[in-house]
């Protein structure tokens, strides 16, 4: 065996050596990002040790050739190993000069997502099972399975190679929720999700992503998605813009809220039980006190709170109660409450004798100075709150 298998025989042997003392990837974008990294720099750092010595052999082997009056025998072309950050060959078909150690990269389509298994945070809504799921790779048409319905390449994690923006949807009722999640490959070619790039929010409904300049994605986001007979044109549109900050996926630029940002606060509602009284002329009937209070830092927008989601029937010819909206009502809200401000109203409640217990939501709802366009709350969580019914 010459020197020059020995060396290559070395090289290949430490090259070995440092890929199995690279620890298995673990959950967590930090985690998948730092050893795809390193794996990276181990294979590019062989390769082009390779490279070197097999330029070097030929040329070694002429200085050793008694007839030196030979020209040197030209090498064959070399191969240059190009960092997985700017290589984007497809991972699919690669192409028959690419090393079969260059790691791929993170291009992937959405027929190759939904052919293995991932987990990501679940809906709020609680349909559409998310872990160890394949996800469809288009509307299933029900609530028991989300779907891929678009994707992105685009460098989302700062490294400069492409990884995959997915819009993952799932369908609760007419209209489905959604949230953006990153993807990537390790150095095994095993596909990888580096964490969420837009979470979940009711206020933020995902429409549409695409590439953003120097990394990242924009998203079309809306307040709503129109359903159930609503028109399109009463949706509000904004692009938000999201990226890596070095440590987490956020948003780096657009707008943050809907609505007029000087109006966005905490607007809370409570609402007391009802005690029925006793039974007169078939009917029995008790009150409720309904209240709300600005407990955020701005005044509020008008406001208005309305009675739904009865679990027995409350509306209608024989309705419970007077008017399902208090505080005004969806036409005529009341006006802004002041930071720090309270205001309290008394429903009366009017259920037939033989009626036992139920329950109510009450929800507030903060909407423009001049129109009807609802405003964001910074803690949507306290906008509605259920109370109960019942006769003793």
């Amino acid at each position: 065996m010459s020197e020059f298998d020995d060396l290559i025989n070395d090289a290949i042997g430490d090259f070995r050596s440092a890929e199995a003392t690279i620890p298995a990837v673990t959950p967590g974008t930090a985690a998948v990002r730092a050893t795809v990294r390193h794996r990276r720099t181990v294979r590019l750092t062989t390769l082009s040790v390779l490279g070197a010595l097999l330029i070097a052999a030929p040329i070694a082997a002429f200085a050793a050739d008694p007839h030196g009056n030979n020209p040197p025998p030209v090498p064959g072309d070399s191969v240059t190993p190009v960092p997985a950050e700017s290589a984007t060959p497809s991972p699919a078909s690669p192409s028959a000069g690419t090393p079969a150690s260059t790691p791929p990269d993170g291009v992937i389509t959405p027929a190759q997502l939904g052919a293995v298994k991932v987990d990501f945070p679940a809906f709020l809504s609680g349909q559409c099972p998310t872990k160890g799921v394949k996800l469809a790779t288009s509307d299933p048409k029900s609530q028991t399975k989300a779907w891929v319905e678009k994707v992105v390449h685009t460098d989302l994690d700062g490294d400069a190679a492409l990884e995959t923006a997915a819009l993952v949807l799932c369908r609760s009722g007419e209209a489905p929720t959604s949230q953006v999640l990153a993807f990537d490959r390790d150095a095994a070619g095993n596909i990888v999700m580096l964490g969420v790039v837009v979470p979940e929010n009711h206020r933020a409904n995902i429409r549409d992503i695409t590439a953003r300049d120097g990394g990242g994605i924009i998203a079309d986001i809306s307040d709503f998605v129109a359903c159930c007979g609503q028109s399109p044109d009463e949706e509000r549109h904004q692009d938000r813009e999201y990226g890596w900050d070095g440590t987490k996926f956020k948003q780096v630029a657009g707008p943050t809220v809907f609505g007029d940002p000087a109006r966005v606060t905490d607007l809370q509602v409570t609402v007391t039980d009802v005690v029925l009284g006793p039974v007169t002329n078939g009917k029995r009937t008790g009150t409720a006190k309904v209240t709300v209070k600005n407990a955020g830092p701005n005044p509020s927008g008008r406001f208005y709170v309305n009675l739904q989601n009865c679990s027995f029937p409350c509306a209608g010819q024989n309705p419970v109660f007077e008017k399902m909206w208090v505080f005004g009502g969806y036409g005529s809200p009341h006006a802004p409450l002041a930071a720090g401000g309270q205001l309290s109203e008394t429903i009366t409640v009017t259920v037939d004798a033989t009626f036992t217990e139920g329950t109510v939501e009450a929800s507030v709802t903060a909407v423009g100075l001049n129109d009807m366009k609802s405003n964001d709350d910074t803690k949507p969580a306290n906008n509605a709150v259920n109370f109960t019914i019942r006769a003793s």
